[in-house]
């Protein structure tokens, strides 16, 4: 990529980061102000573009294998890099459920909390309980939830155990689940996972330095409401390790893959 295409990239990155703040310190405010309770959903159209357009500025070329079931309330997913949450975001409206590190992130934290992420933080039992019944309140007011439920990012060549618990709100609210399988394609699969002690901003920009982001987005059949968490967890998990690894199905149910 050349010089000034790449810092072309990072001045309008830059923009939409700063657009993003003020939207979250002074519009929504306003709006809440202005319409009461309704000011979160006139405000998701603003949300979802945003994210929309700067998948857009990164490039991000998204392949799509399926769709997602509109009678699903909770989405699950592996989860790979901070770009997954900005490409799902554009997706429509949904609610993130996020770990508790991700309110300290520069600006992207900021944002998070903004829009009224919700967040899990990992050892805190009493914490976690809290946010499963505020998942489970939302999931019953009709809204949809977007889950990773590993509880951290890998490299995108395993998937880790879903934490049960953190699936017990759609037992409770009793919603169908749908899973989703995140891919990264090409130069992508080795520089878009953001893990262990990544820096964000170091991070982002090594992304802004490719020419375009390849991933893929497959969905699964939605998921009737479980009897269990754990069942739920066993079932999510074994459909994406299906998605991704399809000649391991057969080891989908034990041990990482």
């Amino acid at each position: 990529m050349s010089k000034p295409r790449y810092w072309l990239k990072v001045a309008l990155v830059a923009g939409m980061f700063i657009y993003g703040m003020l939207a979250i310190a002074l519009i929504l405010p306003l709006l809440r102000l202005l319409t009461g309770r309704r000011a979160e959903s006139l405000f998701e159209p603003i949300r979802s573009g945003w994210c929309s357009r700067l998948c857009r500025i990164l490039g991000v070329q998204l392949q799509v294998q399926g769709a997602m079931a509109a009678e699903a309330r909770l989405l699950v997913a592996n989860h790979i890099s901070w770009l997954d949450i900005l490409v799902l975001g554009a997706t429509g409206p949904m609610v993130f459920v996020a770990k508790a590190e991700v309110a300290d992130w520069p600006v992207m934290g900021y944002l998070a909390k903004g829009v009224g992420t919700l967040f899990v933080k990992r050892g805190d039992s009493a914490q976690t309980s809290l946010t499963a019944e505020r998942m489970a309140w939302q999931l019953r007011q009709g809204k949809r939830l977007m889950l990773f439920p590993e509880g951290t990012t890998t490299a995108g060549d395993k998937v880790l155990r879903f934490h049960a618990r953190l699936l017990q709100p759609a037992v409770l609210a009793q919603v169908p689940v749908q899973s989703l399988a995140i891919e990264y394609l090409g130069p992508a699969k080795t520089l878009a996972p953001f893990i262990d002690d990544d820096d964000f901003l170091t991070h982002l920009l090594r992304i802004l330095a490719l020419d375009g982001i390849a991933m893929r987005l497959s969905y699964a059949p939605a998921l009737a409401a479980a009897a269990s968490r754990g069942e739920l967890a066993q079932a999510t998990r074994g459909q994406v390790v299906a998605m991704l690894f399809p000649p391991q199905l057969a080891r989908a149910s034990s041990g990482e893959i």
